[in-house]
């Protein structure tokens, strides 16, 4: 994705679009959605009018001017009071509705003539309209005055408003102005916000922490002044000043002239459970040593509760002070008594793979015998195993492309009775590399998870995967956008990649695709192990290892030794011994100082990762807070580590947005097939497309790329990043041979299932407000998955 990203968005943003769907501002017309229930399509839009404004209430800001209408027709009255346009609201249908105009007032706009005023833009010269997102227990008030009828009270959480008069700059910084809005942009005014009660969504962008090891916390300056004169430091002086804030801030003995406002906790923050936003209200690109980073001031909102509104300004707010430099080691104390763990292996069940079968069972053996004499851990974790072979249409004899073997996961004792019918088939596949990814799919996307459990799984194979756009990869999906799949649902995968004898072309392409897949966030190295064919030992002592260490995980949780375990480094691997590392006579294989080092890099990569699933986990089981309610300066990197990002971009999205992105996608796909077929270019094919069937054909003929063509979603427009598909034109799609051209057509196609994926995901999707549909939920999806 970064190659795609923009110099301003790379590595950076999280962008939560307020819009609507596919909207008519993109398309002119109605669109049925590709996941969306029956019946469920959006409006078309009218366009905008502009005319006269009313004089503003004394002591407002003058109100952004209206333009002629007769730069367009009016709506119809059935459009005029409908909502949608480019910002239907997260809760739709929830603003309130417009007071009825003056008599004198509402003469004036027919005596003249006049439409319908619009928003005020974020700033002089741009094209996108200002947008406010309300805080909890929010007020809209008629004019403003807060004496003035209150129009409704305890607004929606986040709820979007267009603005139509801003207050001035003072006003703003002091809390003390007033907003006049309304939930469209088409002159629906319905009345006036307090800027205490809002902020302001200039950018229509926010940040989400990245995971919390590895790095440092955030802080969060008062003031650009401090922070700016920290980043002109060496980096040498720069960590020693630094260490000192984390110091001051750990002592509980904060200054009231301290430069730091507010901090991120020392734990993960579950965004699905502790909903927050940090929006961007202004930024600056800076270089640090020697690399970008980014100069931000944001606000920290977080999604309602009784302590929505409370300051966490830690000079002040001792109490949340306290709960931010709690580290995941203190809270594991707390909440290791409720651990679970699901175990889940994914084991290439191709006609070589039998004696690899054969000792996972062994390992099964082996743990059934350790867990029977402990019976409280054995009730924690569960079990499940996934095969997988190649296409079973190309290849009927093969049996099954992927096999669920525990459609519902299992204690020891009956996984070791499933495993006892897991073979490895007799029939040769065509040609050496297997199905592995849908393999993985399926297990990320259709095992049955234990609520709350840790999830683990693991990847054993001895050939890579069919790539993306392979005809006999049935997943549809690259190795880069699995481990985004997996990341989203929570999932650590470990991987095993043997390396049979006599197939040395394809080990490396195996290699890249196992270390992609088993580095996961809060890892610097994949948590992948390298074992030759021949050496059945390393195996069985891998497997052992990562088993042995999940169960240790339990125990340590059990005897309240977990929190000391996180604290020390590669505390959470236990070697596997006895039984579970017992090898078969004539299995050994000569130690070599190859097989040592990577049986060490595997070990080290499985610690890293084990302990970002336990702080990850820790986090959301004790529902770590963020700041909240407090304005303030931060840098998008770890300011003792300019390599690690502190900051990411996500982008929050209704299961309608996501709908009609993938409409868009099946549009240009089509598209494509249709023009390599016809010989038609690529705009002349998407002209008969659905999607544009009903707008001006001048307007895509016009247009040389499909970034400008305006088919693009109203919520994706005005994003800083460019891509594939936002860039595409007739000169860039006719220079590319039939293998690129299929490659990127893959690659969308991998999009949309993966937006699939995520739209039929219980979890993961946010409910901003208690009673809201389903339809209104959000998620908040990576921007590595956007075409």
């Amino acid at each position: 994705m970064n190659k795609r990203l923009s110099r301003y968005c790379m590595g950076l943003l999280c962008a939560v679009v307020l819009g609507s769907g596919y909207s008519s501002s993109a398309l002119g017309a109605t669109v049925t959605q590709p996941f969306a229930p029956a019946g469920t399509q959006e409006p078309a839009k009218p366009q905008e009018t502009q005319g006269d404004v009313a004089p503003a209430p004394k002591g407002a800001a003058v109100p952004a001017p209206a333009t002629p209408a007769a730069s367009a027709p009016a709506p119809s009255a059935a459009n005029a009071t409908a909502p949608g346009g480019e910002m239907t609201a997260l809760q739709e249908g929830a603003a309130p509705a417009a007071p009825a105009a003056a008599p004198a007032e509402q003469a004036k706009a027919q005596a003249t003539g006049t439409g319908r005023r619009v928003p005020v833009k974020v700033k002089e010269g741009s094209i996108l309209p200002l947008r406010v997102l309300t805080r909890p227990m929010a007020a809209l008030y008629k004019t403003s005055d807060e004496k003035s009828e209150v129009v409704q009270s305890n607004l929606p959480v986040f709820m979007p408003f267009y603005v139509y008069t801003q207050p001035g700059g003072e006003d703003v910084a002091a809390e003390t102005g007033w907003y006049e809005v309304g939930p469209d942009n088409r002159g629906t005014v319905t009345g006036w916000l307090k800027s205490a009660d809002v902020f302001a969504w200039k950018q229509a962008m926010c940040l989400t922490y990245t995971h919390p090891e590895q790095r440092k916390p955030v802080l969060m300056f008062d003031g650009p002044k401090a922070l700016e004169a920290l980043l002109g430091q060496s980096a040498e002086a720069r960590t020693e000043a630094v260490k000192g804030l984390y110091t001051t801030i750990d002592s509980g003995n904060i200054p009231q002239n301290f430069s730091i406002v507010s901090v991120e906790p020392k734990q993960a923050v579950d965004i699905t459970r502790q909903f927050y936003l940090l929006p961007i209200l202004d930024h600056k690109v800076i270089q640090l040593d020697g690399r970008e980073a980014r100069l931000l001031e944001l606000a920290a909102v977080s999604g309602g509760g009784e302590d929505a509104r409370e300051k966490t300004d830690i000079r002040e707010n001792a109490k949340f002070a306290a709960a931010a430099t709690q580290t995941s080691a203190e809270a594991a104390g707390q909440v290791a008594q409720s651990l679970k763990i699901d175990v889940v292996w994914v084991l290439d069940t191709t006609r070589s793979m039998g004696p690899y079968i054969d000792a996972t069972k062994e390992v099964a053996g082996a743990v059934s015998a350790k867990l029977a004499e402990n019976k409280a851990i054995a009730e924690n974790i569960r079990f499940g195993v996934w095969g997988y072979r190649d296409p079973v249409e190309a290849i009927p004899a093969i049996e099954y492309t992927t096999k669920n073997y525990t459609p519902q996961l299992q204690d020891i004792q009956s996984f070791l009775a499933t495993m006892g019918t897991v073979k490895e088939t007799k029939i040769d596949s065509v040609d050496f590399p297997e199905d592995m990814f849908s393999g993985v799919s399926d297990a990320i996307t259709q095992t049955q998870w234990t609520p709350g459990a840790m999830r683990i799984v693991v990847l054993v194979g001895d050939a890579p995967a069919h790539e993306l756009g392979h005809k006999w990869n049935l997943s549809g999906y690259g190795e880069e956008t699995l481990r985004t799949l997996a990341t989203e649902h929570n999932i650590t995968l470990l991987g095993i990649q043997v390396r049979p004898k006599g197939a040395a072309k394809y080990q490396a392409k195996a290699e890249e695709q196992f270390k992609v897949l088993s580095l996961g966030k809060g890892s610097d190295i994949p948590a992948y192990y390298s074992i030759q064919g021949t050496d059945m030992g390393s195996f069985a002592k891998t497997t052992g290892t990562i088993v042995a260490s999940l169960q240790g995980l339990l125990e340590k949780a059990s005897s309240n030794t977990l929190s000391a375990a996180l604290t020390k480094e590669g505390g959470l691997v236990e070697e596997a011994t006895g039984e579970m590392a017992a090898l078969k006579e004539g299995e050994a294989a000569p130690a070599t100082t190859e097989t040592s080092k990577a049986m060490n890099e595997g070990t080290a990569g499985l610690a890293q990762a084990l302990k970002a699933a336990v702080v990850q986990w820790v986090g959301s089981k004790a529902e770590a807070k963020p700041p909240r309610d407090v304005v303030a300066w931060v840098v998008d990197k770890d300011l003792t580590d300019a390599a690690r990002q502190s900051l990411e971009v996500r982008l929050l999205i209704s299961k309608r947005q996501l709908d009609s992105l993938a409409t868009l996608l099946n549009e240009v796909i089509a598209a494509g097939r249709t023009g390599q077929i016809s010989g038609d270019d690529f705009f002349t094919s998407l002209q008969a497309a659905s999607v544009v069937a009903s707008r001006d054909p001048n307007l895509l003929k016009s247009a040389k790329t499909i970034g400008q063509s305006g088919l693009i979603p109203g919520f994706l427009e005005g994003l800083p990043y460019h891509s594939r598909l936002m860039d595409m034109s007739n000169e860039l799609w006719n220079s590319w041979n039939v293998t690129e051209q299929d490659q990127f057509l893959s690659e969308m196609d991998s999009r949309v299932r993966a937006y699939k994926s995520l739209h039929d995901a219980p979890e993961g999707w946010i409910t901003l407000n208690p009673g809201a549909d389903a339809d209104e939920s959000v998620y908040p999806i990576p921007l590595e998955l956007l075409p």
